[in-house]
C-alpha cells in the first residue's frame, strides 16, 4: 500500500491510498466512500482485491480522514459537488496511471450515488454500489423518518450556523461535516426528488449520461439503505443504465445481521465479498 496526494479540481490535496497488485489482471478498482467514512474503513476489502491482481485506489474526500489540511469552517462553501470534482481527480489519476486498464467503481452509499454529480463516469466501464439509496427519508422506516426528519430539519441548521460546520460525530454519523455538505445531505433526504432535485439545480449533473453496467445491492436488515429506495435508485436515477439489481438477506448467509457497514468488513470476507468477485470476473 502506498499513501500520497493528489490536487483535486481546485487544487485541494486528496488523500488516496494504492494498493498494488503482485500480479497485475490489468483492471482497476476505484472505491467512492459513504458519507463521513474515511478511507481507511475500505483498507481490508482494498487490499484483498489487489491480492486477486487489481491495482485499487481509495481516498478521503475533501476535510474527511486524511484529507484535511484546512479547518472544517473554512470548507464551509463545499458540499456534494466538490466531493464529486474531487472523486472525479480520483478516477482521472487512476485511468491515468493505468490507461489500458478496464476500470471499475465500488461505491458505499453517498459513493454509489455521487457518480452522477460530475462526469466521471467517462473513466469507467462497470459499476458497483453498496447501500446507496434514493434518499428520500419516506421511503425509510418509520423510525428513521422521525430521526431524520428531527436532525436535517433541525439539528443541522441550528448546529451550522452555531458552530459553522455539522458535529455528525455527535448524532453517531461519522465525521464532522462542513456545513455545504450537510445541506446538501439535508436536501437529499428531505427532498421528494433527492439528489434529481440537484440535477434540476444544477446543469453539470450526468446520471442520464451512465450507461453501462451497475449492480445495485441492498441488504435487507439495512436502516439508511431501504430495499425500496434502491429499487427507486435504479428506476429513476439510473434508469439509463445496465442495472442489475441484488438484494441480500443476512439469514441466506448465515448471518445475523450485515447492515449498513458490514458487507466490507474482513469477517465477511469469504461471505459476501464473492459478490465482488463475481460482478467483476475476478474469479
Amino acid at each position: 500500500m502506498e499513501s500520497y496526494t493528489i490536487h483535486s479540481f481546485d487544487g485541494y490535496p486528496i488523500s488516496v491510498h494504492e494498493f498494488t497488485p503482485s500480479s497485475p489482471n490489468n483492471k482497476t478498482i476505484v472505491f467512492a466512500p459513504a458519507v463521513a467514512v474515511p478511507q481507511k474503513f475500505y483498507f481490508n476489502i482494498a487490499q484483498d482485491l489487489a491480492q486477486k491482481g487489481c491495482n485499487v485506489f481509495t481516498f478521503d474526500y475533501r476535510g474527511i480522514g486524511s484529507s484535511i489540511s484546512q479547518s472544517i469552517q473554512s470548507l464551509k462553501d463545499h458540499g456534494y459537488f466538490s466531493w464529486a470534482a474531487d472523486f472525479k481527480a480520483v478516477s482521472k489519476f487512476a485511468k491515468d496511471e493505468f490507461p489500458d486498464n478496464t476500470q471499475y467503481m465500488i461505491g458505499h452509499s453517498f459513493g454509489g450515488n455521487s457518480i452522477g454529480f460530475s462526469d466521471a463516469y467517462q473513466y469507467y466501464d462497470k459499476y458497483l454500489t453498496i447501500a446507496s439509496q434514493f434518499g428520500y427519508y419516506k421511503h425509510f422506516a418509520l423510525k428513521m423518518q422521525f430521526l431524520i426528519y428531527l436532525n436535517f430539519k433541525f439539528f443541522v441548521p441550528i448546529t451550522t450556523s452555531i458552530l459553522g460546520y455539522y458535529p455528525s460525530n455527535w448524532f453517531g454519523l461519522g465525521s464532522p461535516l462542513t456545513t455545504k455538505t450537510a445541506k446538501d445531505w439535508a436536501i437529499y433526504l428531505l427532498h421528494p426528488d433527492s439528489m434529481l432535485h440537484f440535477t434540476k439545480m444544477n446543469k453539470s449533473t450526468h446520471y442520464k449520461d451512465i450507461k453501462e453496467s451497475i449492480l445495485l445491492v441492498s441488504i435487507d436488515d439495512d436502516l439508511f439503505a431501504p430495499k425500496k429506495s434502491v429499487d427507486i435508485l435504479g428506476e429513476r436515477v439510473y434508469n439509463n443504465a445496465n442495472v442489475t439489481r441484488k438484494h441480500i438477506k443476512p439469514a441466506d448467509y448465515n448471518l445475523k445481521t450485515i447492515g449498513h457497514f458490514d458487507f466490507f468488513r474482513k469477517k465477511n470476507q469469504d461471505i459476501l465479498w464473492p459478490i465482488i468477485y463475481d460482478w467483476f470476473e475476478l474469479n
